[in-house]
């Protein structure tokens, strides 16, 4: 998914082995790293040097994301290869922790590397602490880093240039690391593998795909209908399609890396820890193993078939089925390049009659310019004066602090200057709920009507749960356009479903928002760390999350504190992309006590590694344009108690 308003580059990649051209649109400031990995991720099928591994991404014991090309301003990452309780790992974890402390500050990342042996993160976590090992530990569930890597025993260790994607040096840590290692520092050739001894890693999935190589129509195509091709299909918002076997073919290079460094399918959530989410993205760790096992046997075809080129979709632009009401938003003309002011819209739906509503989708016109779209409903009285809200915030707080923002804001007023919302909100602190400003003091039975973001376009309520739009209802509308290098017209529109006439829902679903307006990170920061909190008032079923920060953005998660004290992870963003503005919804909706805390914390990457960073030279701060930061998590719960009888 492209960041929309970026400068692109399209290149061509002819494949020898299949005939036909492959084409990738890529972020310019990504071209040499991005055809690099493409080139190096050919590796296995091309049968070049088996050094050449390619570009990965694991998350460690902790949670924590890391992508080997984010390290690309070190010069070497070293691993050694981890099993619980084992022999070889306690032996060579002296003179491992000591090359750790030797080469921290010439460029050398130490890790550890567990390759599917241990799956259970909490029992990983427990030995190392043991050990006294600070270090991260890559959970290698699927085996395929090892693989790549070539590693075949535990305690083993890899020295891995996370600039050029290739193994220097395999093999044992005593006798032999630190010489490979400096020269690696050095540039000198290395003698790449060295026999190691001790455990073998037993690789079971690998070995049986060995023998039986997974089948395109069987195994592989299914997959890739199920996960990939509702996006990368004829008109999909994705760059190219997947339709046909030689698409797949051809883009197999391609379908490793991403799916060795986890950048597709895009929105992916830590789905080893917290509670489960419904529409959940990721592969299955055997879905993955079939893929790049696939890719690495040179994508081979078989049977009479191709699934893909059978694959039908839905003639209608409407993923709900026909609306009963579609607002057409007035057609919006585009430039080419600029920057663009937010846009407020207001829209009158002509009801004459009170409705309830089901559900809402939004169809952007033309995706490639929409940044996101925020929509509000307004009562035919009109929205509360946000001023008159603001200072009904302020009167809730105790009455010495409610005085000493009253008297700040008279003297900004008494000066000329007009205060500005991040400002106010910074007074208010944390423990002020921002969403009922956001929501302009509309009630509880008012419908809530989808917005979007790229990944987060419908809103559909459950069986029984709805929300009211009474007669003169009107919407206002925010809309973000990022221009594109070519001028258009966005003709964006909203459908709305109604329940039948005289069918009334019995169930309401409130909303929460959690905002910091206190953000401020500093200049080339790696890891900006930030946490805000949001109270649930009463007694409430928590169904979603949506995390939301900017072009910095780098990780967020979110965990209940109970009012007893009792801590609990929900659930977790570890490699946050502002393409993908998910709404993440639980399976099953978590009950919670009044008082819950729901603690999101996360961080930003304000550094020259990230490479959607357009200054990571000056500072940071709250803002409303995608290159300033915001740090928000919204969230939809219904209430225990709906005030019936």
């Amino acid at each position: 998914m492209r960041a929309y308003g970026e400068t692109r580059v399209v290149y061509v990649v002819y494949n020898p082995m299949q005939p036909h051209f492959l084409l990738e649109e890529i972020h310019v400031k990504n071209l040499i790293l991005s055809f690099t990995g493409l080139l190096l991720t050919c590796a296995t099928t091309f049968s070049v040097a088996a050094d050449r591994v390619g570009d990965f991404a694991l998350i460690d014991h902790k949670g924590t994301f890391h992508h080997m090309a984010w390290y690309d301003d070190q010069e070497a990452v070293v691993l050694m290869v981890q099993a619980n309780g084992a022999k070889e790992v306690q032996d060579n974890l002296a003179d491992f922790l000591t090359l750790a402390d030797q080469y921290k500050n010439q460029g050398v990342v130490f890790m550890l590397l567990n390759p599917g042996i241990q799956t259970d993160r909490e029992a990983v976590m427990r030995e190392v602490d043991a050990l006294g090992i600070d270090l991260p530990v890559l959970m290698d569930d699927t085996q395929l880093v090892a693989e790549a890597l070539g590693v075949k025993h535990i305690g083993e260790a890899v020295i891995y240039n996370p600039k050029t994607f290739e193994v220097t040096y395999r093999g044992p840590v005593q006798g032999h690391l630190e010489a490979a290692l400096q020269q690696t520092l050095r540039s000198e050739e290395v003698e790449t593998t060295i026999q190691a001894s001790g455990t073998l890693i037993d690789f079971p999935v690998l070995a049986r795909h060995e023998q039986t190589v997974p089948s395109y129509v069987a195994d592989v195509a299914p997959i890739i209908a199920e996960k990939c091709a509702s996006c990368h299909r004829a008109d999909g918002i994705a760059p190219f399609a997947l339709d046909s076997h030689m698409s797949a073919q051809g883009w197999s290079p391609m379908i490793r890396e991403v799916v060795l460094t986890k950048r597709m399918p895009p929105g992916q959530i830590d789905n080893k820890v917290g509670h489960k989410i419904k529409n959940e993205m990721n592969l299955t760790d055997a879905d993955m193993q079939t893929l790049v096992h696939w890719v690495n046997a040179g994508a081979p075809v078989d049977g009479d078939v191709d699934p893909l080129a059978e694959l039908t979709w839905p003639e209608s632009e409407w993923s709900n089925g026909e609306p009963d009401l579609i607002v057409q938003i007035p057609p919006q003309a585009i430039p080419a390049t600029g920057i663009l002011d937010y846009r407020d819209i207001p829209i009158d739906l002509g009801l004459a009659k009170d409705v309830w509503v089901r559900g809402s989708e939004l169809v952007p016109g033309d995706p490639s310019v929409v940044h996101h779209v925020i929509t509000s409903v307004v009562p035919p009285e009109g929205r509360r004066n946000p001023q008159q809200i603001i200072m009904e915030l302020i009167n809730s707080l105790p009455e010495e602090r409610a005085q000493e923002i009253r008297v700040k804001l008279f003297a900004s007023a008494a000066s000329g200057e007009r205060p500005k919302i991040a400002e106010i909100m910074a007074l208010l602190g944390p423990a002020v709920d921002v969403g009922e400003l956001l929501r302009g003091g509309v009630d509880a039975d008012t419908a809530s009507i989808a917005g979007y973001a790229p990944g987060t376009s419908s809103n559909m309520y459950s069986p029984g749960v709805g929300g009211l739009l009474r007669a003169g209802s009107s919407l206002s509308l925010q809309l973000h356009y990022t221009t594109s290098g070519k001028e258009t017209t966005d003709t964006t529109k909203i459908g709305i479903y109604f329940y039948p006439e005289g069918e009334i829902p019995a169930e309401r679903m409130s909303r929460g928002v959690a905002n910091s307006f206190a953000v401020d990170i500093p200049a080339q920061a790696k890891d900006h760390e930030m946490e805000i909190t949001t109270v649930v008032p009463q007694d409430a079923y928590i169904q979603s999350f949506l995390p939301h920060m900017h072009f910095r953005g780098k990780r967020m998660n979110f965990t209940a504190v109970y009012p007893d004290g009792r801590e609990e992870l929900i659930m977790s963003v570890p490699n946050y992309s502002f393409n993908w503005q998910l709404s993440h919804e639980l399976e099953e909706p978590l009950l919670v006590p009044a008082g819950t805390k729901i603690v999101a914390r996360g961080a930003f990457d304000n550094s020259s590694q990230n490479n959607f960073n357009p200054d990571p030279n000056t500072p940071v701060y709250w803002g409303e344009q995608s290159w300033e930061e915001m740090f928000m998590g919204f969230y939809s719960w219904k209430y225990v108690d709906q005030g019936g009888e």
